[in-house]
């Protein structure tokens, strides 16, 4: 079959593709479906009987078009990707060669018997899923981490490998009060929901004091103190200072984390798949614990925002 593949049916027309039940005339062998041929009940290819001529695939299309270096399939000279696959046609052979590369170092979000890549200062090092990181097997730190598992083995490398706590993790930076709980480290999760709305407190009164989110408040103090305008000041400052220190840290965090969890599962589990079930359920993310979180965060500043202005004088 992976003769014709990419060549067309003359009867419908159809470009045949692995699996097509195809036959072909005896005398010059063109291809067509059996069902096509049936229909006509011959080969309708009168011009390869008149001159005595055999088919060819590149004859029949006027010339060999794209095929495609993963599956064979060829296609029309316009086309971009593999109709049958996807595969990007006018790639490069270093661009294909990169691309089957990666695909074949990282499937499924674990390192396979390919390899992961790592190259801090030029040093190029080449580690697979049974690599050991700080004691830890590889395939073990991505069954644990499970969603976007190649960024931070890629960081849980550097830390165990060549020292280091700093990698930059953006829903860290950017959700603070929420991203640990995700990530389910609830002790870090606890600790950053708190210091967030400690500091948010003041900013959001002064921003209700002058209309926020269409809600304007009258507060009982003076929110246009020198004492507290610099106290506001200072807290989004503050807030600013916790969000960059937790999404440069947050890997790190999670890092020990993992190690730790990791460790202790092998310690108590009983075979293979009972690791690798207790993995999957103790590491990955948890959107229920994220929602509880930011909905407990929500709470304590709009309650401690009507409270100040409650009891403050």
């Amino acid at each position: 079959m992976a003769t014709y593949t990419g060549a067309k049916c003359m009867v419908c027309e159809q470009t045949f593709k692995d699996g097509d039940d195809v036959v072909v005339c005896p005398e010059c062998g063109t291809p067509y479906h059996r069902e096509c041929y049936k229909q006509e009940g011959k080969c309708i290819n009168e011009q390869l009987h008149e001159k005595g001529e055999s088919w060819t695939k590149s004859a029949q299309e006027g010339g060999e078009g794209l095929r495609c270096r993963r599956c064979g399939f060829n296609n029309d000279k316009d086309k971009i990707f593999c109709e049958s696959c996807g595969t990007p046609l006018h790639e490069s052979e270093s661009e294909a060669a990169e691309r089957e590369r990666k695909e074949a170092a990282y499937r499924d979000g674990v390192p396979n018997e390919g390899r992961v890549e790592y190259s801090p200062f030029g040093e190029r090092t080449v580690y697979d899923k049974d690599s050991v990181i700080d004691g830890i097997k590889l395939e073990d730190y991505a069954g644990y981490v499970k969603n976007n598992p190649f960024t931070f083995l890629m960081s849980f490398i550097r830390f165990g490998k060549y020292g280091g706590k700093i990698s930059l993790n953006i829903g860290a930076f950017l959700f603070p009060e929420v991203y640990f709980f995700y990530r389910k480290m609830k002790l870090a999760g606890f600790i950053s929901m708190i210091v967030c709305a400690i500091l948010t407190v003041p900013v959001m009164i002064a921003n209700f004091a002058v209309g926020y989110a269409g809600m304007r408040i009258a507060f009982s103090f003076d929110v246009n103190s020198k004492f507290f305008v610099i106290l506001s000041s200072g807290c989004w400052y503050a807030l600013m200072v916790w969000r960059v220190a937790a999404g440069l840290l947050a890997n790190y965090f999670y890092y020990k984390k993992a190690r730790s969890d990791i460790s202790e599962i092998r310690k108590t589990s009983d075979g293979e798949k009972e690791v690798k079930e207790r993995l999957s359920a103790k590491g990955g993310v948890s959107w229920p614990a994220a929602i509880l979180g930011y909905s407990m965060f929500a709470s304590l500043v709009i309650g401690s925002v009507f409270f100040i202005n409650q009891f403050a004088k």
